[in-house]
């Protein structure tokens, strides 16, 4: 006696039907797993953004807000909305300063985010209420924690309403899958498909440069002519990505550039209003400074010894008034005067002048500079403030002394002048960011983070340029590279 044997439609369809059934349910659990991930992190986010908002309002030093001011108006406008549960504000020892609509008494993640400084958002044991704490920062360190309470009853209507309509759509595919499944298996298929799969297959692999010929029934055929269409529509689409991915990459380059260049004029901008200040501010005294510098040269110029004074007083108060024209340089750059400079006189006349200052007293300075080296073409006065500049930056970095080295060489068609230190170096973060305006790795009072800055600015307006080379516990490297006579 044969075993009974079902029809292909029904092997088939009950196959397909048991996978789609195994898939639904895998796709329904991640599915809907990954929809409340994403609406409790879309919660959390908006509840930081409004903790932010009132953390920004509060006053200072921190404690309630008066009734009137924008912080208690900001939270009685959130307190009309209906998923907001309740604000808490405590101090930097957790004792509580304001509570709004919640339970007084901080609980153990608001205590964690006092501790660590950093903020978080909490969802209750019962999935109904979302907590996002923050931090209160002065300074650099947490000086109170505030809680925001918010319902998620909404996010969970939209989570059971998206249920729903998932399983309302499974009804349906699962039902138009058994009609139309059983009208095209109702005759044979088994070579088609055979043929079906070896250019899925194909497509898999990456292979969409073919199509493939179905014989048979109409509907077989218009299944074939389907398969080769989709086909050419993936090759197209696929190219099309990719042209877009280009296109992305070149948009986002741009971009890049554009808000790298919108950050420098922000700086810039305000290097200028800086340098403004400075000049009307030091301009006066500067002058009355030389003026009086002046008289007394008059005076006293039957001493040459105090006359010597007297000149060192004005030359450096000329050269404070070059340093602050630099600044306004730096924000409105102007053409140089150029001149014809020599590499070693250059360099010598830097360390007499600082060293009689006594600012390399506790350094091992060596200049070096190669024979025959070409002259440069360049502003004298810019590249001794430049010079300035880096090798005061070279002393800060060695508090307690170390070797400081001035070297002149020849670089390709032009000529580089190097200033190495042995001080502590940098980390490998820092060195992109060593020539932009206002940063500084010193203690705030110690450096105005403009030196390098407007080194790098020097170095642009005299057609050349500045680089850094660094490495923590080896010092740093700095490298003017500047077009020889005739080539700027």
């Amino acid at each position: 006696m044969k075993p009974t044997r079902f029809s292909l439609t029904f092997y088939t369809l009950s196959a397909l039907s048991i996978m789609l059934v195994l898939t639904w349910a895998m796709l329904s659990v991640i599915s809907f797993n990954t929809a409340e991930k994403d609406l409790l992190d879309q919660k959390g986010e908006e509840g930081r953004l409004l903790l932010s908002s009132i953390v920004l309002l509060l006053p200072r030093p921190l404690g309630a807000p008066e009734a009137g001011s924008a912080a208690a108006k900001y939270l009685e406008h959130l307190k009309a909305d209906r998923t907001f549960r309740g604000f808490l504000l405590v101090d930097s020892s957790g004792r509580d300063l304001y509570a709004l609509s919640d339970s007084a008494g901080g609980d153990a993640f608001l205590l964690g985010t006092l501790r660590s400084g950093r903020g978080t958002f909490q969802v209750s044991p019962d999935g109904l209420f979302g907590r996002c704490y923050l931090p209160v920062m002065e300074q650099g360190r947490a000086i109170g924690a505030a809680r925001l309470t918010l319902s998620l009853l909404p996010e969970r209507e939209r989570l059971k309403g998206s249920r729903t309509l998932f399983l309302s759509y499974f009804v349906l595919d699962f039902l138009l899958l058994l009609v139309v499944g059983s009208y095209l298996l109702s005759t044979s298929v088994v070579v088609p498909i055979r043929r079906l799969l070896a250019a899925t297959r194909r497509i898999a692999s990456g292979d969409l440069s073919g199509t493939v010929d179905i014989p048979g029934s109409k509907e077989v055929a218009e299944l074939g002519d389907a398969f080769n269409t989709m086909v050419v529509a993936l090759r197209e689409k696929r190219e099309e990505v990719e042209a877009n991915v280009a296109s992305l990459n070149r948009a986002n380059r741009e971009i890049m550039e554009a808000r790298n260049e919108a950050i420098r004029s922000e700086k810039m901008a305000s290097v200028g209003l800086l340098a403004a200040g400075m000049a009307h501010e030091i301009g006066t005294p500067l002058a009355a400074i030389m003026g009086y510098s002046g008289i007394l040269a008059e005076e006293l110029a039957g001493d040459p010894e105090k006359s010597d004074y007297l000149r060192r007083i004005t030359e450096e108060s000329k050269r404070i008034d070059r340093i602050v024209r630099g600044l306004l340089d730096y924000a409105r750059p102007k053409g140089a005067q150029r001149e014809e400079i020599e590499v070693l006189p250059l360099l010598e006349k830097v360390v007499e002048l600082l060293g009689a200052q006594g600012a390399l007293k506790l350094l091992d300075v060596t200049v070096e500079v190669e024979p025959t080296l070409p002259r440069l073409h360049a502003d004298p006065y810019q590249l001794e403030q430049l010079l300035i500049n880096l090798i005061m930056n070279a002393k800060d970095a060695m508090p307690k002394g170390g070797k400081l080295q001035l070297k002149g060489l020849r670089a390709g068609g032009g000529v580089a002048i190097e200033v190495a230190d042995t001080g502590a170096g940098m980390p490998p973060e820092h060195l992109s960011l060593v020539f932009e305006p206002f940063f500084t790795t010193k203690e705030p009072g110690k450096g105005t983070g403009l030196g390098l800055a407007i080194a790098a600015r020097i170095a642009e307006s005299c057609g050349g340029t500045l680089t850094v080379q660094s490495d923590l516990g080896e010092g740093s490297r700095f490298r003017l590279t500047l077009p020889a006579e005739g080539r700027g």
